[in-house]
């Protein structure tokens, strides 16, 4: 038996090609000479929505403004953080009898407020984080206070329908995971499985006790990464910002130019044309002049591809 740690070994191994392949008889191998254009149509691997749901929340935060011309201020929020384990842990177990959905408990959320304060004429005198909770969960925390059971209760249950799972921690309970989604440094990107997004708003501003009313927009959503193929209707054209050149060189003709775009179109995976037939290799050089936009050069020996429908 041969010794397989060789590299010039390949009886450990075996290469998989696209199902299509050598059905078509195309001479043309992607792989060599890429296809310019735009497909008809595009696959897609997108995050969908399988479920939402959200609840509204308020409660009275006290602030520490810069000085005393603040006459309004406006929040958004950077970060919700809260524990994954105790009894005052966000949690989502799936329900009894019902595979395909989980209940959600929310609570001791300590919210991340990014707050800026304006003059009377709109001008930013300071911007600011400040952390609240809501949901509170402990009674000796002095965020207590501000509990109630109509707008800001101890905790909140949702049943969210999930039917291909959610996330876990890499721990030895396992438990699920649900990501925040905010303008943090960490936290703006969306996860497949369970994801948490909050919406504030300001409903009060008392500038005698510096104490805001800030409702909150709870939103709890699950997603999955699903493949879909869509029509292609074009290229989306990006706006340009121009400058006023006062010399004429290369560098600033370039810069008041157009931007720059890809021009090799991805595969169309499936019909109407199914170009994964087209990354097999042929030696067969054809007559006729190549696509100039292809790596191949026009008229030489290399050249391969045949003049078709999808190489316009």
């Amino acid at each position: 038996m041969p010794n397989c740690k060789s590299k010039n070994c390949k009886c450990c191994s075996k290469r998989y090609v696209s199902c299509g392949i050598d059905k078509k008889g195309n001479c043309l191998d992607v792989c060599t000479d890429p296809i310019c254009g735009d497909p008809d149509c595009l696959t897609v691997l997108t995050p969908v929505v399988y479920d939402e749901l959200g609840i509204n929340l308020c409660r009275n935060i006290p602030l520490e403004p810069p000085s005393t011309n603040v006459e309004s201020i406006s929040v958004q929020v950077m970060d919700i953080t809260f524990e994954t384990c105790g009894d005052a842990a966000v949690s989502a177990v799936p329900i009894s009898g019902r595979p395909n959905c989980y209940l959600v408990t929310l609570t001791n959320l300590q919210v991340v407020f990014f707050v800026t304060f304006y003059d009377c004429a709109k001008r930013v005198l300071c911007t600011q984080t400040v952390c609240a909770n809501y949901l509170p969960y402990d009674e000796s925390s002095a965020d207590y206070e501000y509990m109630d059971e109509d707008t800001n209760p101890s905790s909140v249950e949702l049943e969210i329908y999930a039917p291909y799972g959610v996330a876990h921690a890499d721990t030895a309970d396992l438990p699920a995971i649900v990501h925040v989604i905010g303008f943090g440094a960490c936290n703006t990107s969306l996860t497949q499985g369970l994801n948490l997004i909050a919406i504030p708003k300001v409903l009060n501003y008392d500038t005698e006790d510096d104490i805001a009313t800030i409702g909150l927009s709870v939103i709890l959503k699950s997603v999955y990464f699903s493949q879909y193929k869509l029509p292609h209707n074009g290229k989306a054209v990006v706006p340009k910002a121009c400058t006023r050149p006062t010399d004429d060189t290369i560098c600033l003709d370039f810069v008041c130019g157009d931007l720059l775009d890809l021009a090799i179109k991805p595969l169309e995976l499936g019909p109407p044309k199914y170009e994964e037939t087209l990354k097999d290799s042929c030696d067969v050089s054809c007559d006729v002049p190549c696509d100039p936009c292809c790596a191949a050069t026009p008229g030489s020996k290399g050249c391969k591809q045949t003049p078709t429908a999808e190489n316009d």
